[in-house]
């Protein structure tokens, strides 16, 4: 055991002897190590294993092929209500579209968003 520093003068030498005539009691576990660690892979599914829904096809949330759309995954329609929103800022657009030297990006854009509006 080691005693701390600092303190009046002879303060340590004593504290010293002191741990030294008692008995250090065993911590009460013991000599134990840290707990095993959860596995954390035991519900993963191999890339080389059997598909465990047969009837549902690769295809299912996506917007093409068979099986139930986008709309299955019951996402919200972001980036819909996104471009509502930059319909406020076409003038700002159109401006920065007329520019010479524009990109045909920024034209697209203000196409798509004086579509919406």
């Amino acid at each position: 055991m080691r005693a701390p520093s600092g303190g009046a003068y002879g303060e340590r030498q004593a504290l010293e002897q002191m741990q030294q005539a008692a008995p250090v009691s065993a911590s009460p576990g013991g000599d134990v190590g840290a707990p095993q660690a959860a596995d954390l892979t035991a519900d993963l599914v191999g890339f080389d294993a059997p598909t465990q829904e047969p009837e549902t096809p690769v295809t299912a949330g996506a917007e093409l092929g068979d099986g139930p759309g986008l709309e299955a995954l019951g996402l919200p329609n972001q980036p819909d209500d996104d471009m509502r929103r930059l319909v406020a800022y076409l003038p700002v657009f159109e401006h920065m579209a007329n520019q010479p030297g524009s990109s045909k990006a920024a034209r697209n854009l203000v196409r798509m968003l004086k579509g919406m509006a």
